[in-house]
C-alpha cells in the first residue's frame, strides 16, 4: 500500500522512503534517530523530525495511519498574526530537531547548543527552554 502524500505514514523497520531524491530502506529505529541505507549500500541515520520535514519526504510501501490537515488549512486560520506567530515557532522547532531553524538542506548557522552530534535531543529542548527572554520576545509564553 502506497502512503498518500497528507497521510502520516507509519515508517518501520523494512519501509522503504523517498528523501532527497533518494530512495531508502528504513534499517533501524532508536528513539528519533532512523537509520537508513541507500541502493549503493551507504546509511545514514536522520532525525524522524528531519526526515519528515524534507518536502521530497514520501513512504513508499507503509501503511498510512491517520490523514493529517493539508498546509493549505493553514491560510484558515485567525488573523495574519497567528500565522506568522506559528511559522516563528516552527522555526525554534526546526532548530531544536534539525539545528537550522530553515529546517534539513537550509543554509546558515548552528548555534552550538543545537548541534545533535553535541547533544542529546532533551539537552537541545532544554537549550531552547533556557532561551525564554529569546521566546518571550517573539511573544511565546510557558515554553
Amino acid at each position: 500500500m502506497t502512503a498518500k502524500r497528507n497521510a502520516r505514514p507509519a515508517v518501520k523497520v523494512g519501509v522503504h522512503v523517498r528523501s532527497r531524491g533518494v530512495k531508502w530502506q528504513v534499517v533501524a529505529l532508536s528513539g528519533q534517530d532512523i537509520r537508513l541505507v541507500g541502493p549503493d549500500g551507504g546509511g545514514e541515520s536522520v532525525l524522524v523530525g528531519c526526515l519528515f520535514a524534507d518536502p521530497g519526504f514520501m513512504a513508499i510501501d507503509a501503511d498510512a495511519l491517520q490523514a493529517a490537515p493539508q498546509w493549505g488549512l493553514f491560510e484558515t486560520a485567525p488573523p495574519a498574526t497567528a500565522r506568522e506567530k506559528a511559522l516563528a515557532w516552527q522555526r525554534h522547532v526546526r532548530e531544536v530537531e534539525c539545528r537550522l531553524p530553515g529546517g534539513p538542506g537550509s543554509e546558515g548557522f548552528v548555534r552550538e547548543q543545537y548541534d545533535r552530534t553535541r547533544h542529546t535531543l532533551a539537552e537541545r529542548e532544554q537549550a531552547k527552554q533556557a532561551k525564554g527572554e529569546e521566546l518571550t520576545g517573539l511573544g511565546f509564553r510557558r515554553v
